[in-house]
């Protein structure tokens, strides 16, 4: 009884550790991802006064790069109907909808904590799913978005040799590769939850054993 005891401890103690991982990494995925999506430097104009982000933008006062910088949502205030472009519309939904699923995701995370019963199992698995689903949507917002640069409103700008996934005279901002970063440090955290379910039911059948 004493091994199976200290076998218990030994895989309670290397759970905690994935936990505490699990928790942290979806922690700071979720406000990467969260920032990247509040940010307008996705494509960054070469005076890197005029920024275009999913659905805000940066542009000098005077409109062509002159002046003070001025930033605001497209159109004057937030809606899908004022991004300039249909893509950039479906890339932001698909985007944010996957930062906002990270956020939920890492609430749900922190929530494993505080919950020692056998609904402790059925919460990491709902948030494992969260988070497969917030890769997904983001990955498919951050594929999305470069379809868009054939827009003639960043032709305006980037001009005429923009095209899809071709940002002509621009270059691509640091916000957007911070984005995909992201998106790619967030595969981790369902793997991270699945390993740390598993070694709880590890400790649960030494518990019965001893």
């Amino acid at each position: 009884m004493d091994r199976y005891s200290t076998g218990s401890r030994d895989f309670g103690e290397r759970m905690n550790y994935v936990q505490y991982i699990w928790i942290l990494l979806s922690i700071l995925v979720s406000v990467t991802c969260s920032f990247c999506f509040l940010q307008p430097e996705w494509v960054v104009h070469p005076n890197v006064i005029n920024a275009f982000g999913i659905y805000a933008f940066c542009v000098g006062s005077h409109g062509n790069g002159d002046g003070e910088r001025t930033c605001g949502f497209y159109g004057g205030r937030f809606g899908f109907g004022n991004i300039p472009c249909t893509i950039w519309q479906a890339a932001c939904l698909l985007y944010g909808g996957g930062s906002l699923f990270t956020c939920f995701g890492a609430l749900c995370s922190l929530a494993t904590m505080c919950v020692r019963t056998g609904w402790d199992k059925t919460l990491v698995l709902a948030t494992r799913y969260l988070q497969i689903s917030s890769v997904f949507l983001m990955v498919s917002g951050l594929l999305v978005y470069p379809l868009g640069f054939d827009s003639n409103y960043l032709r305006l700008y980037c001009g005429e040799t923009t095209d899809v996934y071709n940002s002509g005279a621009c270059h691509i901002g640091w916000t957007y590769v911070l984005a995909i970063v992201g998106a790619a440090v967030s595969i981790f955290c369902p793997i991270l939850s699945y390993f740390s379910a598993d070694e709880n039911s590890d400790t649960d059948l030494y518990d019965l054993k001893a």
